[in-house]
């Protein structure tokens, strides 16, 4: 954040205060400029420990797509406790192990999985459609269904799985 914050200073006399894109450019240059010098960042984690995870998430997502969801959850387990996933891959992990677990009825384990996204996903409709999907688990249509109206809320035009249809 400290080298954003220089950045902007920097590049703030550059852009005329008259234009009417100066509110807009200036936040946008200060970003462009911070990827380029910075890069999106590493995760620090070696390059085998990278690939070893990225393999375990692949693997745990295909098995998620066919609806082999023990083995979603060992893979996509092991992907997300060596914490070598990039923050976007990170998200996607949590939200199918979540999905995975309620569907095999580990309702306390998926809550955790979705607590840890809770403030910070930035599919918060995917987030909100596995909230929905755990409460409907609970036994809670009324909270499934403001869950699905969040859904829709962050995305008007979130595909809804076939279960929260009829919320």
């Amino acid at each position: 954040m400290v080298i954003v914050g220089i950045m902007h200073s920097a590049l703030h006399p550059l852009i005329p205060e008259s234009s009417r894109m100066h509110a807009r450019l200036l936040p946008l240059l200060t970003c462009l400029v911070a990827l380029a010098l910075c890069g999106c960042g590493d995760s620090g984690a070696a390059p085998e420990k990278v690939t070893s995870s990225e393999s375990s998430f692949d693997a745990g997502e295909q098995a998620f797509r066919s609806g082999d969801f023990a083995t979603a959850e060992a893979q996509l387990s092991m992907a997300v406790t060596a914490g070598a996933l990039q923050a976007d891959l990170l998200e996607t992990a949590l939200l199918l192990l979540a999905r995975s677990r309620i569907a095999q009825g580990k309702l306390a384990e998926a809550e955790a999985d979705l607590k840890q996204l809770e403030s910070g996903a930035t599919a918060m409709d995917q987030y909100w459609l596995a909230t929905a999907e755990l409460l409907l688990k609970k036994n809670d249509s009324a909270g499934a269904k403001r869950a699905v109206t969040e859904a829709k809320k962050a995305n008007p035009k979130v595909d809804l799985p076939a279960s929260l249809k009829g919320l």
